[in-house]
């Protein structure tokens, strides 16, 4: 064989030793890169969310009951009491009366019950007070009648703080006059206004979360106590809209609980369950019947597959079936159009 031939034939060799070594990488230029995951299985338990404001599990007003002098001031306002500890000294001027009259205003007990209108309306006459004037009673507590000559101390019926300045010393206070004002800070609850549609899944004992400035930096529990017959309007921003009022006790003993202030709620309406979801971007919907699909990725190509969704969380929407736990499905910005002619390689997260 001349060597012209044979320089021939190891050009020929080396091409295609070359040309085949090339294949892999045109074959590889025509596949498409797809990112691929699995729908994720997450816990989840619907709720309410709405807000509301903390109130004391009890409020009172002492009301004097006669014509007294302020002898002694022991507390300011804004001052924390214990149940029984003394706030002022009153001088009877007036012997033939008890000294005074604790009427609740504030808390659980306070719902101006129709079994209390007759005590109500018999003691306003009794001390000659306007009974229109008074607050409506959930409790009355009367102190023993003062003897000739004795001075009256005048107790908290509650641990709390005092809402209201007891007058200065020397002052006369007539009847029907506040002499202070204390609020408990026991058993405290919050009440929560919700929009009537949510208002209807709730019920007696359902479980709730508050955060906010009412119970601190920490978030407190609570359960619902009680759910307010009926509705009523609230403005909400530029709104109107109707709302049912909400009971919930607080539960939590160990952190700062200040009455007053507002919390924000969830209201958890059933158990916790299981449920699969896609992130919301995976989830196409087709225009012609708008129905919902996923691009599914085989073995060499990609599968449109009609799927049903449920609920919308934050992490991402619920797929109640047309998937498995272990499908990969495209991730959101790689997803093909239809279903790919290329060969697949699958990267997955």
């Amino acid at each position: 064989m001349s060597k012209r031939k044979k320089l021939t034939l190891a050009g020929l060799a080396v091409a295609l030793i070359l040309g085949i070594g090339s294949l892999p990488e045109v074959i590889l230029g025509k596949m498409q890169h797809y990112q691929v995951l699995s729908p994720q299985t997450v816990s989840y338990r619907a709720s309410v969310r709405c807000e509301g404001t903390v109130y004391p599990g009890e409020g009172y007003d002492l009301l004097s009951s006669g014509l007294y002098q302020v002898a002694e001031s022991y507390v300011s306002l804004g001052e924390q009491v214990k149940k029984g500890d003394t706030l002022a000294v009153l001088a009877p001027v007036d012997q033939s009366r008890e000294a005074v009259l604790y009427l609740q205003t504030q808390g659980r007990g306070f719902s101006g019950q129709e079994e209390n209108a007759g005590l109500t309306s018999a003691l306003a006459q009794a001390y000659g007070l306007e009974g229109s004037s008074l607050p409506e009673l959930g409790t009355m507590l009367l102190t023993p009648e003062a003897g000739e000559g004795k001075t009256i101390a005048v107790l908290s019926p509650v641990t709390g703080v005092v809402t209201k300045e007891i007058p200065t010393p020397g002052s006369i206070v007539k009847p029907g006059t506040a002499i202070c004002g204390v609020e408990g800070e026991e058993n405290c609850f919050a009440l929560l206004s919700v929009g009537e549609r949510d208002a209807g899944n709730l019920s007696v004992g359902d479980d709730v979360i508050l955060a906010g400035e009412g119970v601190g930096l920490v978030t407190a529990t609570g359960v619902i106590t009680k759910i307010y017959p009926g509705t009523r309007k609230e403005i909400s921003g530029t709104s109107v809209q109707r709302v049912v009022d909400v009971e919930v006790s607080i539960l939590s003993d160990s952190q700062e609980i200040r009455p007053g202030f507002g919390v924000k709620a969830q209201i958890f309406t059933e158990e916790e369950r299981q449920i699969m979801i896609l992130p919301y971007e995976s989830v196409g919907q087709d225009d012609r019947d708008n129905s919902e699909y996923v691009m599914v990725a085989g073995k060499y190509r990609l599968e449109k597959r009609s799927v049903t969704t449920g609920l919308e969380t934050l992490e991402g929407v619920e797929i109640l079936s047309g998937l498995s736990p272990d499908d990969l499905v495209t991730v959101p910005g790689e997803m093909a159009p239809a279903e790919s002619k290329y060969f697949l390689k699958m990267e997955g997260e």
